[in-house]
């Protein structure tokens, strides 16, 4: 009811970050060009930290986005996994 209301062709909040939506700042693109730099490097593991809304699944989504589908990733957004629980995301993720 609200999207007609408002003039909006799909609803503006939901519980996964969109990364159509990402605002760019000056950190963003800087954590953006570590990210690709880190992915030319041919393999190897890249992590993101930072506080609780700075916008790190974001832009993670907003990378996977710029792949190309030849590129394996494992995307893990749980920061509580024990190590094996890591270990089976990975591998699950990479086949």
């Amino acid at each position: 009811m609200y999207l007609d209301f408002f003039g909006l062709h799909e609803k503006p909040f939901s519980i996964a970050p969109d990364p159509r939506y990402l605002y760019m700042t000056e950190q963003h693109r800087e954590a953006m060009a570590h990210l690709m730099f880190g992915i030319g490097d041919e393999g190897g593991f890249i992590l993101l930290t930072g506080e609780i809304g700075t916008g790190k699944t974001t832009i993670c989504r907003g990378l996977l986005n710029q792949l190309p589908d030849d590129v394996d990733i494992a995307f893990i957004i749980n920061p509580r996994l024990s190590a094996n629980e890591m270990l089976q995301s990975v591998c699950d993720d990479l086949g």
